[in-house]
C-alpha cells in the first residue's frame, strides 16, 4: 500500500506554519533552564507536508518531523521538576552554612586564649574558608547549605555554574554592603526573593544569577565541602 503524492494545495501540517527558521526554542526566563530535546510529534504519512531539514537536525525511522538532538557541549539539563528554589529553601541553606561559619569560628576563637598572633592566625583562616564555601557556591553552584538542601546557583542566560570568581564576588556584595549599610542591604537582599517573580534576592540580580531546587539533597558530611 503506497500514499499518494501530496498535492500541491493540500494543507500542511499544523505544525509547520512556514516560518520553521524563525520559531524560537522558548523563553529561558520563564522557568529553569533545561537543554532538553523538544517533544516529539505524532507519526504522519511520508511526504504528508513535513516540514525541511534543519542543519543539525535528525529525523527517526518512521517519523516524520525532525527531531533537534541534546547538544553534547551544552550545559547540562536541569533535573525533572526543577524550579526557583522558594524563600524558605533558600533561608534553610543559609542557615545550614551560617552554622558551619559560626562552628568554626567557635573552634578557631579557642586561639586567642594562647595569644594574639594565633588569634590572627585564626581569623585569617575564617575569612578563607568563608571565602572557600563563597566559591564553592561558584564553581560547583553549591555551597554546603544549598547541597544539604538539594539547591543550585545558576546563571540565568543559560543555567550553567557561575564560576569560583563571580562566586566570591556574589558573596561579598551581600557581606561587604551589608556591612557598610549597618546590616540593611544584607536585610533587603534577604528578602527580596519574597517579591522576585524567580525568587531571586539583589546579589542575585547584580550578579545575573538563580538558585534552583530540585537537584538530589546530599547527606552532611566531608563530601559536601568538596570542590
Amino acid at each position: 500500500m503506497s500514499w499518494p503524492p501530496q498535492e500541491p494545495n493540500a494543507p500542511r501540517h499544523p505544525q509547520d506554519d512556514g516560518r520553521d527558521k524563525e520559531r524560537p526554542v522558548g523563553p529561558l526566563d520563564d522557568a529553569p533552564w533545561s537543554a532538553g530535546p523538544p517533544p516529539i510529534p505524532t507519526w504522519s504519512p511520508p511526504g504528508a507536508g513535513v516540514p525541511e531539514t534543519h542543519p543539525g537536525w535528525t529525523t527517526q525511522p518512521h517519523v516524520g518531523h525532525p527531531v533537534q538532538p541534546h547538544q553534547g557541549n551544552g550545559p547540562a539539563p536541569s533535573p525533572a521538576g526543577s524550579r526557583y528554589a522558594d524563600w524558605a529553601e533558600r533561608l534553610g541553606a543559609g542557615l545550614v552554612d551560617s552554622g558551619i561559619l559560626l562552628g568554626t569560628l567557635v573552634v578557631l576563637g579557642t586561639l586567642t586564649d594562647f595569644s594574639d598572633t594565633l588569634g590572627g592566625l585564626a581569623a585569617m583562616l575564617w575569612i578563607g574558608f568563608a571565602g572557600y564555601l563563597a566559591w564553592l557556591n561558584g564553581s560547583k553552584g553549591q555551597s554546603p547549605g544549598k547541597a544539604v538542601m538539594g539547591l543550585r546557583v545558576v546563571r540565568d542566560v543559560d543555567g550553567t555554574t557561575l564560576g569560583g570568581p563571580v562566586g566570591l564576588v556574589r558573596s561579598a556584595i551581600l557581606w561587604v554592603l551589608g556591612g557598610v549599610t549597618g546590616g540593611i542591604f544584607f536585610v533587603l537582599a534577604v528578602l527580596w526573593p519574597l517579591r522576585d517573580r524567580k525568587n531571586r534576592g539583589l546579589h542575585d540580580l547584580m550578579t545575573s544569577s538563580s538558585v534552583v531546587a530540585g537537584y538530589p539533597r546530599a547527606r552532611f558530611g566531608k563530601d559536601i565541602f568538596r570542590p
